[in-house]
């Protein structure tokens, strides 16, 4: 097979799995590795790629001919160049739910369920390395003995925000801590006397932000914003947060300097005729954290 051939059959198998439900949730890295290790199969005409009942063992993208779905021995439709089908065995090891015959001659890109299964496993193990050895370097988490840190990896999720996207809206409810992985943020806060929040730091990889309103059940307090041209998050839910990072001293014991700044606020506001008292948010700079959020 010519390489301008080779180029176009794995766009088709690509296009076909990022077209399906159930396999476009697959990370980059382990698309790539499945397009890679699909085989050609060539199928005679009335020939069954599959049948009811039987226990799935492959995926199949259709390339060439024009092949039939049936069940109970009714008819459902038709599978076409670009078609996927059998992904529902491979990715739950339950029984076919419908025959697949051959109406002419067909081309099939194949994956073994095994082969599968190794990438998913193999792809896993390096994003929970990777995740590890992250978490090893974010100041908070780095002297958690690695027991308590796998299992922060194992529950972490990845989420993408576009430049300019509100991570954080300060008076929103909180339910997520962030890890910031790639990219930076500005964290803005509303100060009594302005119409318009002030920026009062950024935050880059490493740093975090969002545990204050998940330790008192507070409402944020700041706005955080991704900076162009976007930010990666590892983020944990309330629930794996407070077991396994709430009960972290160096969160409880943070200073986000509340107090001084509130002192400082107040003396002000009374000079000016005063009598607002919004806490501002100015956290340490030898802290990762926007705290306040």
């Amino acid at each position: 097979m010519d390489s301008e051939r080779s180029s176009q059959s794995k766009q088709l198998i690509k296009d076909a799995l990022l077209g399906n439900e159930f396999i476009k949730v697959l990370a980059m890295t382990q698309l790539r590795e499945v397009i890679d290790c699909m085989y050609e199969k060539k199928v005679a005409k009335n020939c069954y790629i599959i049948k009811e009942g039987e226990r799935g063992e492959h995926i199949y993208v259709c390339a060439e001919g024009l092949l039939e779905v049936h069940k109970d021995d009714k008819r459902l439709g038709e599978i076409k160049p670009g078609g996927l089908f059998g992904e529902l065995a491979i990715l739950y090891n339950c029984k076919r739910t419908a025959s697949v015959k051959a109406v002419t001659a067909t081309t099939l890109w194949v994956l073994d369920r095994r082969v599968f299964q190794t990438i998913m496993m193999k792809t896993g193990l390096q994003k929970r390395e990777e995740n590890m050895t992250f978490l090893k370097s974010v100041p908070l988490l780095k002297n958690l003995p690695s027991e308590k840190l796998a299992k922060i990896a194992d529950v972490l999720e990845y989420d993408f925000f576009h430049e300019n996207e509100y991570i954080i809206r300060e008076g929103a409810a909180g339910d997520m801590f962030f890890i910031l992985n790639k990219g930076e943020v500005k964290v803005t806060q509303m100060i009594a006397g302005q119409s318009d929040p002030k920026e009062v730091r950024r935050l880059k990889r490493g740093d975090y932000f969002g545990e204050k309103a998940l330790l008192s059940e507070d409402r944020r307090t700041a706005n955080v914003i991704a900076l162009p041209p976007g930010v990666e998050c590892l983020t944990v839910d309330r629930d794996a947060f407070t077991q396994l990072i709430g009960d972290l001293n160096e969160l409880h014991n943070k200073d986000y300097g509340d107090e001084a700044r509130g002192a400082e606020r107040n003396s002000l506001s009374r000079a000016h005729g005063l009598i607002e008292s919004v806490d501002i948010y100015d956290p340490p700079l030898s802290w990762g954290g926007a705290g306040g959020a």
